[in-house]
């Protein structure tokens, strides 16, 4: 932290009397509007709140997957039994055999496993929100306002849930927003991508975002809750290297070890809720699962009144990132799903933005009761 302070000095970074939103917070200035730090009660997405309602849990299992480049442990919270696959290779190896039961066999679970993988971007809260309100209806029967779901609840309970509210510690602590709910497309820029020392040399978000991976820190003026201490976007890495960022390897490891047959990893962006479009380096089974899913989560999400975005892609996402390699860890069916940040050009309430979870946590669930047995590409061999 005393870097990032030493860096932002350099950068010569101070409050604009013409932004009156801007304040100077522990010596650091930021685009700050008093409301992007406030939440409802049910609306729990600080660093420290999530981590303190996890200590309370009862129910499930609590452990520590791993830490942030910072040093911050990333936790997850499991509901329903483990039962362990015992592999003999690994995805590939079972793809070129065609002996797809020794990597999975099926005869060794009696229940499907579902993991949700939140706030891989620190700034992007409506992830953990949503997962918080999940654990707390596992635990209590309702969720944090007091709301019933009695099929979402019946149908965790046919299967194994394990949540990783927070997955990217360092930025969620950096950036600080509870919610960006009435702001600016600007502002989400800021508390994400974060601000350039020197605009005019990286005109474009894509300049300083992605061209050079991992950001320098020196370049940056504020590094946004897009990346951890290193300046590392998990979400497009270099996932075969030998410095994949410790995020990313507590992430591959937790997979590893459940093994689900189904993964959501959770996003948040400007408009309204999608399924985001298929990943190009699955198998056309997968694409057309991932197709399919958001087809259905979409149909509920207008039925429910929720404004849903979605439209059948034209082409896969061409290009290698978490929930692909995470597919290829386990074999089990990558979802990746962008929340609404409710900003001023499309705005929703607190209480939709939740009720898009949920809603969309029981579709997918659904689909995984319904579809267990031809998740896995395994299931045109057998």
């Amino acid at each position: 932290m005393q870097l990032l302070l030493n860096l932002i000095l350099i950068c010569g970074l101070g409050a604009a009397e013409s932004e009156p939103e801007n304040r100077t917070v522990g010596g650091v200035a930021q685009r700050r509007r008093e409301s992007y730090f406030q939440a409802p009660a049910f609306w729990k997405a600080d660093w420290a709140e999530v981590n303190s309602y996890l200590d309370q849990v009862k129910k499930g299992t609590v452990w520590p997957i791993g830490r942030s480049q910072g040093g911050r442990t990333i936790r997850a919270v499991a509901y329903g039994a483990r039962e362990l696959i015992a592999r003999k290779c690994n995805l590939s190896t079972a793809q070129l055999t065609g002996h797809f039961e020794d990597f999975f066999n099926p005869a060794q679970r009696s229940r499907p496993v579902v993991a949700i993988l939140s706030t891989v971007h620190g700034h992007e809260t409506e992830g953990s929100v949503a997962c918080l309100n999940l654990v707390h209806l596992l635990e209590t029967g309702t969720d944090l306002r007091g709301r019933t779901w009695p099929e979402l609840r019946a149908l965790a309970a046919r299967m194994r849930v394990v949540l990783v509210p927070i997955a990217q510690a360092d930025g969620r602590v950096r950036s600080a927003v509870r919610n960006l709910m009435g702001g600016t497309h600007e502002d989400m820029l800021y508390y994400g991508q974060g601000q350039p020392c020197d605009p005019a040399a990286t005109p474009t978000i894509k300049d300083w975002c992605l061209r050079s991976h991992p950001v320098p820190l020196e370049s940056m003026e504020f590094l946004g809750g897009y990346y951890n201490d290193a300046g590392v976007n998990m979400d497009a890495e270099d996932f075969f290297s030998s410095r994949v960022s410790p995020e990313a390897r507590a992430l591959i490891d937790l997979v590893r070890g459940e093994m689900p047959d189904c993964f959501l990893v959770l996003h948040s962006h400007g408009p309204g809720p999608w399924i985001a479009a298929p990943n190009a380096y699955v198998s056309p089974r997968v694409q057309q699962q991932q197709a399919r899913i958001g087809q259905l989560v979409a149909e509920r999400h207008q039925r429910d009144g929720l404004r849903p975005k979605w439209r059948p892609a034209k082409s896969p996402l061409a290009y290698f990132n978490l929930p692909t390699t995470l597919h290829h860890v386990c074999g089990g069916l990558p979802l990746a799903f962008e929340f609404p940040h409710g900003l001023a050009k499309e705005p929703y309430t607190f209480g939709e933005i939740l009720d898009i979870g949920l809603t969309m946590f029981e579709e997918v669930f659904r689909y995984v009761d319904r579809n267990r047995d031809a998740l896995r590409d395994s299931a045109e061999r057998r």
